[in-house]
């Protein structure tokens, strides 16, 4: 599915979770599209963003979403921005839109037996959070009990267990922080990215990735 308008069309219509960078600054931010629209006279979309803090001011917005377990990227000009009750994002149609990468960027919705618990520091005490989903690169998670990171923290030690019970033992570095709106607010969710995976531990990520759907954030 590399058609720019399927891909376009897919995310609409699937209410699909996009990550999104405006200016080329962090962090990222978290949304959805809400279809096409006119804008300035030519057919232009309309992105809702969920995440707070959107600068009030948008000149370019970069925007990634996951089609059919792809990942695709592409880049469009703010023509304006009207808040109803969110901020939405009205922006020229994308000339091109890239492949980024196949499969492994692929988020799923955790099952009822999935756990994550995190120490903050190497010493640390195990803290049980919140786990929204899971990939091959990475998963997000939320809870009161863990502070505040920022885009960069360092996650000493994260342990993640799958259905077949067995723990995967791991570090993470924090790459997005958001808030997730609907279908209840949840914030702030950190968005991590694994740190070092032995090719067990891949393999049985990889095998629970492909056994579910895309899920959103």
């Amino acid at each position: 599915m590399d058609d720019m308008k399927t891909i376009l069309d897919a995310a609409a219509r699937q209410n699909l979770p996009l990550d999104l960078l405006f200016d080329g600054t962090e962090p990222g931010y978290a949304g959805r599209l809400l279809g096409t629209r006119r804008v300035a006279d030519a057919e232009g979309l309309a992105i809702e963003v969920s995440s707070e803090g959107v600068p009030k001011v948008v000149s370019v917005a970069r925007v990634r979403v996951v089609v059919d377990r792809v990942l695709h990227e592409f880049a469009v000009p703010v023509v304006r921005r009207t808040d109803d009750p969110l901020p939405v994002l009205l922006t020229t149609y994308p000339t091109e839109v890239h492949t980024v990468e196949r499969r492994s960027q692929v988020r799923v919705a955790p099952t009822s037996a999935a756990r994550l618990r995190v120490a903050v520091t190497a010493a640390g005490a195990w803290i049980p959070v919140e786990l929204h989903n899971i990939g091959l690169g990475g998963a997000a998670f939320s809870s009161p009990d863990v502070g505040r990171f920022a885009v960069g923290h360092s996650v000493a030690r994260i342990e993640l267990t799958l259905d077949d019970g067995a723990p995967i033992v791991t570090s993470g570095t924090v790459r997005n922080v958001y808030t997730i709106r609907y279908p209840r607010e949840v914030g702030p969710v950190y968005g991590i990215q694994w740190g070092k995976l032995s090719a067990a531990d891949r393999a049985r990520l990889t095998a629970h990735i492909n056994a579910r759907r895309p899920a959103a954030r």
